[in-house]
């Protein structure tokens, strides 16, 4: 991540040119390290929201067009900037070049009323990251009224941060990037970006990989990055946005999905040893067979054994083959036979016992595979709280307290225009699967669903009900290209997302069932056909 003195520039340019004369009115922290400024810009006659983060990993500084939350009880630190900003005017915003701080100087009126100057103090640099505000121009000095997070002399010997010290900058770096040392390591000149920083020659941009996540920013052009997608923005706050609302968003979708992703591996690996078990069993239990065959030897030869005997060679008369049989000597040969018999019946019994226990524990696994594909895919908090409802109905976790259900009739289906009058809509997670299937497709929707992989259903329906009969080819109501395009979004919301020729099977909704006590999601069809497709959206 490239946020170094060239970015910082370019962002202390366009919020000196964008907030300067502006007047602050309005001052949130939705969080501890977060400070939000709402300042009304006269010449512009409009109010614009400055975001600054000292958060330590993602320490950032920008014009926000996302609306911020507002703690019913504000934080010390926030009620102190309030008493005194609000109503300051900004005069000017700057930093020093080669560094990663800003200087907001604000004129503001003591509690007499006397005009005085404050300035505060963005420091974004990593752990060290500091939101401060200061008594005075902090460039020239300047006394620290309080800061967002304090530095104490055992924290450092070199430089401390608390109320009643002179501000100091913190020690000269060169504030260059990585991946600006790598552009002067080939070939251009720290004179190039020091001339393009100075003439204000920016270009935003955001460099995505092959599978389109975003990789890189900066405000230059960069050789280490020639020939990978990009995208451009009209402002470096627009780009900055976009990078560290969407790498916030990973992290905060990460955190809270960690209790989930915990609960489903555990489940699932306590089902993966249960299969394995089960099959060990199975293996053990197909040789009922070979009990009730010793026991039919016994019974043939009977007359040729006598209590006492450990083994006995006997005749297979269907094969002529001579078979050792191990006997109790304890028994009689009658009792030794029904020995054989008694271990055959439990054997059998076991055996489909066994095999019932092994469906149930294998449609458990499908399950949790398939929510973990939800799991790995969800984008936004309504999404884990329907995946986290998921888990609290089955029981598999417990409901945090004052925690509301979430209402999936409101949530929005993720629905795709295939053209001619067709839609396909996509279940994303196994709670909206079950809803598409069972309650809302028609019973000559098509369904699709890639074969013995977990996926989404995928539901293709027609503007108008098609007039299908009972067995007409799907190809000759939906036409193939719908069907295809249908089949490639059903591989592309799938767990062989990056494979190709995927097998999609596709059936009317009619045929489809959902079997007495099966989980969310978890389906029988029949009639179906399959194809291959290769994982796409449309477009």
């Amino acid at each position: 991540m490239a946020f170094d003195n060239y970015v910082m520039g370019a962002v202390t340019h366009e919020l000196n040119d964008r907030l300067g004369g502006g007047k602050i009115d309005r001052i949130y922290q939705p969080s501890a390290s977060d400070i939000i400024l709402g300042v009304n810009v006269p010449r512009e006659k409009e109010r614009r929201v400055l975001l600054v983060s000292a958060n330590s990993s993602l320490p950032r500084s920008y014009l926000s067009n996302l609306a911020a939350a507002n703690p019913q009880s504000p934080p010390a630190f926030c009620m102190l900037l309030r008493k005194h900003l609000i109503g300051g005017r900004i005069t000017e915003i700057c930093g020093p070049r080669s560094e990663r701080i800003l200087f907001v100087t604000v004129d503001t009126h003591s509690e007499l009323g006397v005009p005085e100057k404050k300035t505060l103090v963005f420091e974004l640099m990593g752990k060290h990251s500091n939101i401060i505000l200061v008594r005075g121009e902090a460039a020239h000095g300047g006394v620290i009224i309080d800061s967002v997070k304090r530095v104490y002399p055992d924290m450092s010997r070199v430089r401390q941060t608390l109320p009643g010290l002179e501000y100091e900058l913190p020690p000269a770096s060169s504030g260059i990037s990585p991946v600006i040392k790598e552009e002067l390591a080939s070939g251009r000149t720290q004179r190039e970006f020091d001339s393009l920083a100075e003439a204000h020659d920016y270009t935003p941009r955001i460099w995505l990989d092959e599978s389109g996540a975003m990789r890189d920013f900066h405000v230059f052009r960069l050789g280490v990055y020639e020939g990978l997608p990009y995208q451009t923005f009209d402002s470096v706050s627009e780009m900055l946005e976009t990078w560290f609302e969407g790498k916030e968003t990973g992290n905060r979708i990460q955190q809270k999905s960690a209790d989930l992703t915990q609960a489903v591996n555990t489940r699932l690996k306590k089902a993966l040893l249960k299969k394995q078990r089960l099959l060990e069993d199975l293996a053990a239990a197909e040789k009922a067979d070979d009990y009730r065959k010793k026991g039919d030897l016994i019974t043939a030869n009977i007359y040729r054994l006598h209590k006492g005997l450990d083994s006995a060679p006997l005749e297979d008369y269907a094969t002529g083959e001579e078979v050792t049989v191990t006997l109790d000597p304890l028994l009689a040969p009658a009792q030794n036979a029904q020995r054989y018999y008694k271990k055959y019946a439990k054997a059998k019994t076991a055996k489909t016992a066994k095999r019932g226990q092994l469906t149930i524990t294998q449609r458990e696994i499908d399950y949790l595979e398939s929510y973990q594909l939800w799991l790995a895919d969800a984008k936004t908090d309504s999404d884990l709280d329907e995946l986290r409802e998921e888990l609290v109905t089955l029981s598999y976790l417990k409901r945090k307290k004052h925690s509301a259900r979430p209402s999936s009739s409101s949530a929005k289906k993720l629905t795709y225009d295939l053209g001619g009058g067709f839609t396909a809509t996509v279940g994303k997670n196994n709670r909206e699967n079950d809803a598409l299937t069972t309650r809302i497709a028609k019973p000559y929707d098509l369904w699709l669903h890639t074969k013995d992989i977990p996926g989404s259903h995928v539901i293709l329906s027609a503007e108008h009900a098609p007039a299908a009969g009972r067995d007409t080819d799907p190809a000759a109501v939906y036409g193939e290209d719908a069907i295809r395009t249908a089949a490639a979004i059903a591989a592309y919301y799938s767990k062989a997302r990056g494979s190709a020729n995927v097998p999609v099977d596709y059936t009317y909704i009619r045929h489809v069932k959902k079997p007495a006590g099966a989980k969310l999601g978890m389906v029988i069809f029949t009639h179906n056909k399959t194809l291959y497709a290769d994982p796409a959206l449309p477009g």
